[in-house]
């Protein structure tokens, strides 16, 4: 039974080997690409760089909008020269307002085309030519993302990078770009290692199950490798650790080397998929609880109002609503890039301690709070992860912990009073599991550069070079298999050639 077992072990690892060992190899090609190119993405402070300050002369007209309306968020910003309004309302789309007219803006190819034509020579750094315009709604790099700004309208320039503009077909605005080095690293990173395919990504249910199964299988099809590399390994006379020779020493050596850490990398990868509800997030919808009830039309017209004569608002490139605790706020940026929260009276109101407690006691509930404090650098579950630039991070950070069973710990923008994550049981082992194991990021040590990079590089050429040998050595051994079982066959002709040669 312990000869058939081993046999049954070694073909099975011998033949998934080659399908889920090109698969892996990939993996750890693509993971070195992602060390230096992300997906493409386009932050807001990366938007608001190039907006010209709003133009309030011309403000503001407001339409027929019913006073009751509940805003979820509202968003000042110059539009084609003149004064707008981005609104967005529970249950609809975003919307823009023309506030030197009062009137809705419908985004059509020739508004989008306006648009992208004012911020291209901003995005591109110099005046460069449409030569492709369609209106998608998602492709290959806006999957995922700007789901509430389809259809976009696709704009591709003449510069030397090729520049692909996007603007939103409900906003108005440019809400990302790509470059053509960015397409082309991405289609060796991000892409193939996500499996991010169009064709298969838009199936969010397939995609999902394949990228299960593939991770499933290269766990299994790791272990079994672990398990008959721990078995084989043996000291011999001669001094070597292995019985094999050649090819099969070497993938022996890097498999025992490099084993463990390609087994945490396919199963991290795995646990990144939450499958069948493992590790699954549990938020109870604690971002509404720490900014309170959304405000209404009425407040934030009558707000805007009291506003436009305020000196606060010179030079404000954009205005967005930050209700905290029932009242209305404002966060304002300015052309040279700083921020500052205003009142609905427009006078600067920087949070303070008292509204940060009163936001926490509101996502606490009947829960009672171990600790809440102001915490001025990273901890373990709050952290500059790979792959994000480090100002994404926002420092401070007001953090609260509670006193439960899973001893929750929620973070708040200090600015604003916005939930910016949550961690409980469960996101604190999906922290270690898949950050931890699949980024080797345990600790702030392990992101320094350059030991990062040595590192990475170091564990992602062994699990490569652990992938590639295996997949040679297994299409060798199967070569040879399919001669032996074809080898009678081969028999079979010869003796009937024979038999026609003597007849004849």
């Amino acid at each position: 039974m312990a000869g058939i077992l081993w046999r049954a072990a070694v073909i099975l690892h011998r033949y998934l080997g080659i399908a889920i060992g090109l698969l892996m190899a990939m993996w750890f090609v693509s993971g070195i690409v992602m060390m230096y190119v992300p997906f493409p993405r386009v932050a807001d402070t990366e938007r608001l760089r190039f907006q010209p300050p709003i133009s309030w002369q011309l403000c503001c007209r407001y339409g027929g909008l019913s006073d009751e309306a509940q805003i979820i968020r509202a968003q000042v910003e110059n539009h084609l020269g003149v004064p707008a309004m981005r609104l967005r309302m529970l249950g609809q789309l975003d919307s823009l307002f023309d506030l030197a007219q009062g009137a809705r803006v419908p985004i059509d190819a020739d508004v989008a085309r306006e648009v992208v034509s004012e911020a291209a020579p901003n995005v591109i750094g110099r005046p460069a030519s449409i030569i492709a315009y369609d209106q998608v709604p998602l492709d290959q790099f806006t999957l995922g993302r700007a789901q509430r700004d389809r259809p976009l309208h696709r704009f591709k320039f003449d510069d030397s990078e090729e520049t692909i503009i996007y603007v939103s077909g409900t906003a108005g605005h440019v809400v990302m770009w790509t470059t053509v080095s960015q397409r082309f690293w991405n289609w060796l990173g991000t892409i193939p290692h996500f499996l991010y395919f169009e064709s298969l990504r838009v199936q969010q249910q397939l995609w999902s199950q394949t990228v299960i199964w593939t991770s499933l299988l290269g766990t299994f099809l790791t272990v079994v490798g672990l398990i008959l590399g721990v078995l084989q390994f043996k000291r011999g006379r001669d001094g070597r650790l292995s019985p094999y020779r050649g090819w099969f020493y070497w993938h022996h050596m890097v498999g025992l080397v490099f084993g463990v850490l390609t087994l945490t990398w396919v199963f991290s990868g795995l646990v990144s998929m939450t499958p069948w509800g493992f590790l699954e997030n549990r938020g109870r919808g604690e971002a509404s609880l720490a900014q309170g009830p959304a405000p209404k039309w009425g407040v934030v017209r009558a707000s805007l109002e009291n506003l436009q004569p305020q000196p606060a608002l010179a030079n404000v490139v954009n205005l967005t609503t930050a209700p905290l605790g029932g009242k209305l706020y404002w966060m304002a940026s300015y052309s040279d890039g700083s921020v500052k929260r205003l009142d609905a009276e427009g006078h600067a109101a920087p949070p303070n301690a008292v509204e940060l407690a009163q936001a926490a006691a509101r996502i606490a509930g009947d829960r009672p709070i171990a600790e809440q404090r102001l915490l001025n650098e990273e901890d373990a579950y709050y952290y500059a992860r790979q792959r994000r630039r480090f100002e994404d991070l926002a420092l401070p950070v007001y953090r609260i912990i509670l006193n439960d069973e899973e001893q929750t710990r929620y973070y708040l923008d200090p600015n604003t009073g916005a939930l910016l994550q949550r961690a409980d049981a469960t996101g604190r082992w999906r922290r270690w599991l898949f950050s931890g194991l699949h980024r080797l990021d345990f600790t702030e040590w392990m992101r320094a550069r350059p030991f990062r990079d040595i590192l990475m590089w170091l564990t992602l050429l062994g699990g490569l070079a652990l992938s590639l040998t295996g997949v040679y050595l297994s299409v060798r051994r199967v070569r040879s298999d399919v001669i032996v079982l074809l080898r009678p066959f081969r028999r079979l002709i010869e003796i009937g050639r024979g038999e026609k040669q003597v007849t004849s």
